[in-house]
């Protein structure tokens, strides 16, 4: 078995395409590994969500205060600004780290599907 990270990223560089010609422990060890990307990318996933609810929580509670008439006004509106300028690329950003997460995730069929037709075979 080649339990290298070098050999996961080989597969995982050609989308796992290639890997009817593994042996099942090779398989196994792929599926763990993989397992543990998934996992690990999930977990990334909340910290993204967690910071992008905070920052858009955060500029609908300054707004009403921004926009009011106070001495306070116009550096909440520049805090404003800036907030909005960081939430709408982070939008584009999360949506393209979702998409990216999918993709990742449906690799762990492929190798599933070629561990189980090796059970098959035996």
């Amino acid at each position: 078995m080649n339990g290298t990270m070098d050999f996961y990223e080989k597969y995982l560089k050609d989308k796992f395409r290639n890997i009817d010609g593994l042996s099942k422990d090779d398989l196994s060890w792929l599926l763990l590994v993989h397992d543990k990307k998934i996992e690990y990318f999930k977990e990334e996933r909340k910290m993204h969500f967690g910071a992008f609810a905070l920052v858009a929580v955060l500029f609908f509670i300054i707004l009403p205060q921004a926009l009011s008439d106070t001495e306070f006004a116009f550096p909440l509106l520049l805090l404003e600004g800036l907030l909005l300028l960081l939430i709408v690329p982070y939008v584009f950003y999360y949506a393209w780290y979702e998409n990216r997460l999918r993709k990742i995730e449906s690799y762990y069929f492929v190798i599933l599907e070629a561990l189980n037709s090796k059970d098959e075979k035996e």
